[in-house]
This record gives structure tokens, sequence and C-alpha cells, in this order.
């Protein structure tokens, strides 16, 4: 479903170089394992099309990337950073807003399942009014993934998305994401996590190491 080869990238005007290659099955989960500096992050916004890499190319559905339009990409591979961006306004606000995109004109905003989500993360509904501003940073994490499934995409690209949780909140999110993967054909996720606990809920988990060389070939 979603295929990339031998995406390089270079560090520090060329001192650093990260390779690597990896593919991820309708339905499945692909995680970025490293140390933390190794680049884990970096791939997650080449496949975004955030970051330019220097080489290598990514298959989505029997497409090469280029043959899409970024705009088209990034609502269809949907990236969410471990710090998500809250805009002005309340938490509705915010889970409506891509819907004011105009890539997102003939789909409209689900009020209903945007309250299923929410709820599913833990977070109460009187939230919705809340200035988003004012969220902890776990709330937001939550928020940020709830706004992200409401746009449907079918690859989730997810930079540490319980960083922010306590236990209790990161199995109902871990949950949610199971059930995302399932509930419709057509889904796979890439997670950068740095726990194996977290990784091995997910069925039909892949791994791809991560890791900088040096010009001298070293890791």
């Amino acid at each position: 479903m979603f295929k990339f080869e031998d995406i390089t990238y270079h560090f520090d005007g060329g001192d650093r170089t990260i390779q690597v290659s990896g593919a991820v099955e309708e339905g499945g989960a692909l995680a970025l394992r490293g140390p933390s500096g190794a680049g884990k992050s970096t791939v997650l916004r080449i496949l975004a099309r955030l970051l330019q890499p220097v080489q290598g190319t990514v298959i989505f559905q029997g497409r090469d990337w280029y043959s899409i339009s970024p705009m088209t990409w990034r609502r269809r591979v949907h990236y969410l950073p471990q710090r998500p961006v809250m805009f002005s306004g309340s938490v509705l606000d915010n889970l409506k807003r891509p819907f004011e995109l105009v890539i997102l004109k003939n789909q409209e905003f689900d009020q209903g399942r945007a309250e299923r989500l929410l709820r599913e993360t833990g977070l109460s509904l009187e939230m919705m009014h809340q200035d988003a501003h004012t969220l902890s940073g776990g709330e937001m994490a939550r928020v940020a993934l709830v706004r992200a499934m409401l746009v449907e995409p079918e690859v989730l690209l997810l930079d540490e998305p319980t960083a922010f949780l306590d236990e209790g909140a990161e199995r109902l999110v871990l949950s949610l994401l199971i059930e995302w993967l399932q509930e419709r054909s057509g889904r796979a996720l890439i997670i950068v996590s740095h726990s194996e606990d977290e990784l091995n809920i997910f069925p039909s988990l892949q791994v791809v190491d991560i890791a900088t060389i040096n010009r001298e070939g070293v890791v």
C-alpha cells in the first residue's frame, strides 16, 4: 500500500546521512525505531512531503508520490507532529478548521463523529467550547489526533502520539488507533515511539531501524 525506497537525507551540511527503506500493507502499522537524534521524525516529515530528500521514492497505492499534488498528498497522508499546532479559538473551532480548506470543500464536518472520537480518547464533551490554547499537552495531542481522523486520511504519520499521556489515556489512544485501522479498508499508519510495549499492541507491525551515518560510514 505504502512503500518508500532509498530515502536519503543529509544533516549538518552533509556530515550525517540517513538512508532508509520500508513498506506497510493495508491495515498494518510500521514503526520507525532508533536512538534519539537518529532521524525518525525527519523521516516522517519527508514522507509527509515537508522535507525534500536528496534521493529516493515513495509508492502509494501504486502511484509515485510526485504524481500526486502536495495538497492532495497531505490530505491522504496526514502527519501529526509530537507537538501539534492549536489554532486560536475553541476546541470545536480547531476540529472544524481543516474543513475550511479548499481541498476538503466537498467533505462535511461530522460533529457526531467528532464527539465520539473525543470520548474514546478520554476527553469530555464540555471541552468542545474550551479555548484550545488552555489545554494541557496531553489534551492537545488527543484533540489533534481526533482532528486528523476526521479528515479521513488513508495513512497516518504519528510522531510519539502518546508522549504526553498518562497510562490510562495512552491505552485509550492506542485502542482508538487500532480501531481506526480496522474500521475501514485502505488504511495504514507509520509511527515513531520509544515504547516497545506501545508498539507491540499493533497487529501486523513492521519495524524499520533508523540510524545516521557520518562521512566515515560510522553510525
